[in-house]
């Protein structure tokens, strides 16, 4: 008896639970066919993001978000296997976009593969002038989606008779007019929904996103394998939340990269010319998003660059100077499709000496050092452009030296015939390649 009372209570507390909640905010993602990433610029994806993202946003700065429901679904066409790898492959695409973009904790996020989307099929079908409607409804509302014979075999289902109907007429004019669109269009729904507690009367789910054609998405948005869309429900653990519009920048939000290259340095002097030399550098940046609609940058980091220059015909000397900069400047993104895209970006940088030697003849000094002459501390502008793939990155650089690095000025001669050091100014030019995370 009590373990019966126990059953009931536990019944009824998780019914009021799930009775509470209510949708508020929904969105629907559209696949590139036969693709599980998450694209911004594939149709109207971005500003759907970003209305979504910027009401995530809200309920997690007020502390309000219970979990996110990410539902994935699929056409009736295509193997049964593909259908599903290729669903669950986007649910969890989805899932990442909403924690790398929106700052989403994982544990807040589940994400399921639903299958194929029968229900939807059967809403369109019902809505359309179809030849033999009543039969394809009849058979989805009559006939399982898979039949077993006594040695549990599959022998029939859902599918096969729907394709047998009329020699294959319906099947195939579904497949021509309803599955693109199932699997192109408007089949994802993202709902955001809220968990309201207390007691109250059953509230139905409520969607406030609207879908491509203008309506609100169903609950049970469907798509296909190769086409599939996703749908994602955000479950507050207060009172419904007032719908938030605004946009929200479909761009990752934080980016960490490590970089690595070659560069060609010298200087520039008043009354002196010298010679270019190899180095290298290697990076770590971080770059934080400014905008939410737009991908504008702040860049920083650490950079240990060694730079340097070789005279001839005035002392015959070889320099090489290591520094430690520190970078500050501002990146835009400019996408080029799905995974390539241009980011362009300039600043300042200070750099402090951390080693380095003059070599003339067969003497070496340190060149930060008393003998050497030059300042330890440096700054300049820095200018580049880099070409991303995916995760991996490929740029050129210029980094133009604005003060003196010379603390001694040694000149030579006079009016136009002085040589010497004078206004020593670093110039670097650099090529480099990285991954981002």
């Amino acid at each position: 008896m009590k373990k019966c009372l126990l059953l009931w209570l536990a019944f009824v507390l998780a019914a009021s639970n799930v009775q509470a909640q209510k949708a508020v905010d929904s969105m629907r993602v559209f696949y590139r066919r036969g693709f599980h990433d998450v694209d911004p610029s594939f149709r109207d994806n971005r500003a759907r993001l970003d209305r979504f993202l910027n009401s995530v946003d809200r309920a997690l700065k007020e502390n309000r978000v219970g979990k996110i429901v990410i539902r994935s679904y699929a056409s009736p066409d295509g193997t049964a296997k593909a259908n599903e790898r290729l669903s669950e492959r986007r649910a969890e695409e989805l899932k990442a976009y909403l924690v790398r973009e929106g700052n989403v904790p994982a544990a807040l996020v589940e994400h399921h593969a639903e299958g194929i989307a029968w229900g939807m099929l059967r809403e369109r079908i019902a809505a359309s002038d179809v030849s033999y409607r009543s039969e394809v409804l009849d058979i989805l509302d009559r006939t399982p989606v898979w039949i077993y014979d006594a040695e549990g075999k599959i022998v029939d289902g859902r599918k096969k008779r729907l394709m047998d109907l009329q020699g294959g007429e319906p099947y195939r004019h579904m497949l021509e007019h309803f599955f693109p669109d199932l699997r192109n269009s408007s089949n994802t729904a993202l709902y955001l929904c809220v968990e309201a507690k207390g007691p109250e009367k059953e509230p139905q789910r409520t969607v406030s996103g609207i879908s491509g054609n203008g309506e609100a998405p169903r609950l049970d948005a469907t798509g296909s394998a190769d086409g599939s869309v996703s749908h994602a429900t955000a479950l507050p653990t207060e009172s419904p939340m007032e719908r938030i519009s605004g946009p929200v920048h479909p761009f990752p939000k934080h980016v960490i990269g490590l970089h690595a290259g070659y560069c060609a340095s010298w200087i520039a002097s008043y009354g002196l010319s010298s010679s270019t030399r190899p180095g290298y550098e290697a990076d770590v940046t971080y770059r934080v998003g400014l905008s939410r609609r737009l991908p504008f940058y702040f860049r920083t980091g650490l950079i240990f660059i060694g730079k340097g220059y070789e005279i001839n015909g005035f002392d015959d000397s070889r320099t090489a100077m290591n520094y430690l900069q520190i970078p500050v400047g501002i990146d835009y993104a400019v996408p080029l499709g799905r995974r390539w895209a241009v980011v362009p970006g300039a600043g300042l940088y200070y750099a402090v000496g951390v080693g380095g030697k003059r070599e003339i003849g067969r003497e070496a000094v340190s060149v930060f050092g008393s003998q050497g002459g030059f300042s330890r501390h440096d700054m300049g502008f820095s200018c580049g452009v880099d070409l991303t793939f995916s995760r991996f990155s490929l740029g050129i650089a210029y980094e133009a030296g604005l003060i003196d690095i010379d603390k001694s000025d040694t000149v030579y001669g006079n009016d136009s015939r002085m040589i010497g050091y004078k206004n020593v100014r670093n110039r670097c030019f650099l090529i480099r390649t990285g991954v981002n995370f």
